[in-house]
């Protein structure tokens, strides 16, 4: 019964075909009854999830269930009458098993365990932990604090519940008798026959395991009140691979369609207007400067609400969301540049906040080019989707050896992007204070070795930005913009530095060129970047400006790797900053910790690799006979070169 329950709650609506029987056939057994009475509340409870989330995916959650009673009661006092059987039906059943129990032990007049005790320890974990994980799921029905906090205590016991589950495993080890996969199906309605694969109990356990673990993960959004944190939260969130049900709980929870607060209001984590002005540095949502302000931020909160359904579906429809969601990022460019030329705002930027806006150097001689704060925060916020969009294509093993030279190219540029964008966004500065330089980002020169201080001059440049900050001035959001600087100046070595190494090996003849007889670069360029040529910021990136910028005529391949070399060696110079400004901004979780530890570690890998190019370039002088290979096994987006000496062919 509890693998069955496992597999229908794996195989999601689709397979309510193999649900537990209906009561009405087991009234005769009051504790299997009472079992699948809260197995078909928890999969009403489910369904609901999935159904309010809207993250269904293709035919994940197609709800077979013809004949089966799993819904509830539309009525709100049905609905309630619907929602306390389950729980008196395992009360009554827990209360019969521990009668039984008591009642054996005064016959047998010893108390010691027996056959039966054990049997019935069996039978009350697995009731205990369906009665705990409905009231789990019911709790998360709440979508405010208080239940995700209740939810999180009923998941915390249905994880020891299931622990005794595991540990009474050899009671069922027989078939499941009666449940076959063709129970059933001939109430199924006209619809194409699907293969259907029952879990094995080891199975059934690692995934109620896993689910508990992620909704688990859900219940820590009563924490989040920012939206940098929000972004953070569901970065790691996506990177667990969490299960379609917690993916669904999940976006449930952040939309603010059912969340709720005692005032009537939706939680902190939701982002809606507020969150989203604190984070511009707005003032409250209902003293937004002119109507353009308050058209721009609609369509912010619109866009990053898009974000959150992105990151809340699988890696595969994650990236193409990322890639479709350019075209509301270009509406919300149109939308920030009004709002930025819009007198109401400007007179409340000049005079009546406490910072001015400061554009970047580079831009001082084009006045009308220079960005405003709207402006400026799209297009950092579109540099990073799409670097979202190209650095998931690595993890999902999209690419081939001969496109990491473009790939990493135009990545740089994005994190290039977000390094300058950053800063000026958050270069607060009091009306007689001196505007902050943020570090100049643009194209890398191949041949051009990386500065060994460009971390150390952006980190005094930060620091200088945030002593400038004025009062009231919220330093929460300034400390991730600084960590989210070092990331992107870390990114940006990385990138350089594998993009180098591609360009070397291709000019060596040490990565082969694959066959591809009808489609040539330009084409696979196309392919890949040809989609976001309508953007304005960032600017997209053509193919001849590629061909110039990797255009290696009279650089030998050894200058490659050395500058590559220096790239590594920079890399691993920002990781230590970005770890130390994270210790000191507690913002240094253990999963951080790992992630960087990882980075430091393909930095380490990939400079030795390049010294024993070198030294072999210097004793063969090529490297035909070298054999590289590429290893995401410890970052899904930066590889750790291998460098092996191939057999000669005799």
């Amino acid at each position: 019964m509890f693998q069955l329950t496992s597999n229908w709650s794996v195989q999601s609506s689709s397979s309510a075909d193999k649900c537990p029987a209906p009561p009405c056939r087991t009234a005769q057994n009051q504790v299997l009854s009472a079992y699948c009475e809260a197995t078909r509340a928890g999969c009403d409870a489910v369904r609901n999830i999935v159904l309010h989330a809207s993250v269904c995916e293709e035919e994940d959650f197609a709800t077979h269930t013809f004949g089966l009673l799993l819904q509830s009661s539309t009525s709100s006092k049905d609905s309630k009458l619907f929602k306390a059987k389950p729980y008196a039906a395992v009360s009554l059943a827990e209360d019969q098993l521990l009668a039984a129990r008591k009642s054996s032990h005064q016959h047998a007049g010893s108390s010691h365990t027996t056959s039966e005790d054990d049997e019935t320890t069996a039978l009350l974990a697995r009731l205990r932990f369906q009665k705990a994980l409905l009231q789990a799921m019911e709790q998360l029905h709440q979508w405010d604090a208080d239940g995700l906090i209740m939810a999180r205590k009923h998941m915390q016991r249905a994880q020891a519940e299931l622990a005794n589950v595991v540990q009474t495993a050899h009671f069922g080890v027989g078939p499941a008798v009666g449940f076959h996969p063709d129970v059933n199906r001939r109430l199924l309605g006209p619809l194409p026959p699907r293969p259907v694969q029952v879990l094995s109990n080891q199975e059934a356990w690692a995934y109620y395991s896993k689910l508990l673990k992620d909704l688990l993960v859900v219940c820590q959004l009563t924490g989040i009140q920012q939206w940098p944190q929000l972004q953070e939260f569901l970065h790691s969130f996506a990177k667990q691979n969490p299960g379609s049900v917690a993916r669904s709980a999940m976006h449930a929870a952040i939309t603010g369609k059912l969340s709720k607060t005692t005032g009537g209001g939706v939680p902190g984590w939701v982002p809606r207007a507020p969150m989203m002005c604190a984070h511009l540095c707005f003032p409250q949502p209902n003293q937004l400067p002119g109507p353009e302000v308050k058209l721009f931020l609609d369509q912010v909160c619109i866009a990053v609400q898009g974000w959150c359904l992105a990151m809340c579906v699988n890696r595969l429809r994650q990236r193409r969301r990322h890639r479709r969601a350019m075209e509301d990022w270009s509406n919300l460019l149109e939308h920030a540049l009004i709002a930025d030329a819009s007198p109401e705002f400007q007179d409340w930027l000049h005079h009546r906040s406490s910072w001015q806006w400061q554009p970047p150097p580079e831009q001082a001689d084009h006045p009308e080019e220079a960005l405003g704060p709207c402006a400026a925060w799209v297009e950092k916020g579109c540099a990073a989707v799409l670097l979202q969009h190209f650095l998931l294509g690595f993890d999902l093993d999209l690419y081939q050896p001969k496109e990491f030279c473009m790939l990493y190219w135009y990545c740089d540029y994005l994190h290039g992007t977000v390094a300058v964008t950053a800063p000026q966004f958050l270069s607060v500065q009091p009306q007689s204070g001196a505007p902050a330089s943020p570090s100049k980002g643009g194209l890398p020169a191949l041949s051009a070795k990386p500065g060994k201080h460009t971390s150390k001059k952006s980190s005094a440049k930060t620091k200088a930005a945030s002593k400038a900050a004025p009062q009231g001035f919220d330093s929460g959001h300034l400390k991730y913009t600084v960590q989210e600087v070092h990331k992107a100046q870390v990114g940006r070595q990385m990138c350089q530095g594998l993009m180098r190494v591609a360009t070397g090996l291709m000019a060596c003849g040490a990565i082969p060129n694959p066959n591809m007889p009808f489609n040539s670069e330009a084409t696979r360029y196309e392919q890949r970047f040809g989609s976001f040529a309508f953007m304005q910021r960032p600017m997209p990136l053509l193919y001849d400006q590629y061909t110039a910028a990797m255009d290696v005529t009279g650089v030998q391949a050894s200058d490659l790797l050395e500058s590559a070399l220096a790239n590594f060696t920079a890399a691993r110079h920002g990781i230590a900053t970005l770890a130390q400004s994270s210790t000191q901004s507690q913002l240094l979780t253990e999963e951080k910790l790992q992630e960087l530890k990882a980075l430091d570690r393909i930095a380490v890998q990939n400079a030795l690799a390049v010294n024993v190019l070198l030294k072999t370039m210097q004793q063969d002088g090529k490297l035909q006979h070298i054999k590289i290979s590429w290893d995401f096994s410890h970052h899904g987006c930066y590889p750790s070169i291998g460098v092996k000496h191939a057999p000669v062919a005799t």
